[in-house]
């Protein structure tokens, strides 16, 4: 019960479900389930490109939010 609680709060922004948030860390796990199953140069890069896409993403959003304010 405890381990469904902390994952409903990790894909919620504000109380209100994100389908970023939940994109995001069903295509994570899946790239490093698919890692481990199949080691690999191109599933390492593909886990890589997923994380500074997924950062890169988010810092430019709270850019543009805070110079509309």
């Amino acid at each position: 019960m405890i381990l469904i609680n902390y994952l409903k709060k990790l894909i919620e922004y504000n109380s209100n479900p994100s389908s970023k948030r939940f994109i995001g860390l069903l295509a994570g796990l899946s790239l490093c389930v698919y890692m481990f199953v199949f080691p690999s140069d191109a599933a390492n890069n593909s886990v890589l490109i997923l994380a500074l896409g997924a950062l890169g993403i988010n810092a430019a959003e709270k850019l543009i939010n805070i110079k509309k304010k």
